[in-house]
């Protein structure tokens, strides 16, 4: 299947889970995540989740990381407005936030942490593949970020769903994660 096909069928499976299994689902993949085990981490790239289309809800994951590692820093994108790049902004306690142009809040203020900082990041996803190729929304914001960061990044993505079988388009471009979390399980690249 190709990146396009794959994206409208998940965004319309993952819109038709039913709330109650949507809540069970959630707990499963927390605490699917829970059993993974992570390197000393000092800055965490996550993201504020798009609810009303019904990304996992990435902060209860957020939590578990902090509280092994008290001092970690939490960054979320800003998207750069004349242009297809991104920068990870730090979340500070009482900052301010704005809707970008995709509806996604991003912190109007903060400190930018440089791509070659980040330890972990998060990346959003409507589907992947058994490779642990995404497909998210289709701009790109991602997978540029992601070339500019340390080839030893933890890359994380969470899914309701399994694996599709393979993305027919994927290209150089393509970043994989190294996990992707579902209710059932955990899969690592």
């Amino acid at each position: 299947m190709i990146k396009k096909t794959v994206r409208k069928d998940y965004l319309q499976r993952r819109m038709d889970i039913p709330e109650e299994d949507l809540q069970q689902q959630t707990a499963l993949m927390a605490f699917n995540f829970k059993k993974l085990s992570f390197p000393p981490v000092k800055f965490l790239m996550s993201y504020s989740p798009l609810l009303a289309r019904r990304e996992f809800d990435v902060s209860v994951c957020e939590d578990m990381l902090k509280q092994q590692n008290p001092s970690m820093q939490t960054a979320w994108p800003r998207i750069e407005e004349h242009s297809s790049e991104m920068d990870a902004s730090l979340v500070q306690r009482g900052g301010l936030f704005v809707k970008n142009r995709f509806n996604v809040l991003e912190p109007i203020s903060g400190h930018i942490i440089e791509p070659e900082m980040l330890d972990v990041i998060f990346v959003p996803l409507v589907a992947f593949d058994e490779k642990g190729y995404r497909i998210g929304y289709g701009k790109g914001y991602y997978d540029r970020y992601l070339a500019r960061c340390r080839h030893d990044i933890i890359r994380v993505g969470f899914s309701f769903f399994e694996a599709v079988r393979g993305i027919e388009d994927i290209n150089q471009f393509d970043v994989p994660l190294n996990f992707c979390i579902t209710p059932y399980r955990n899969y690592e690249f």
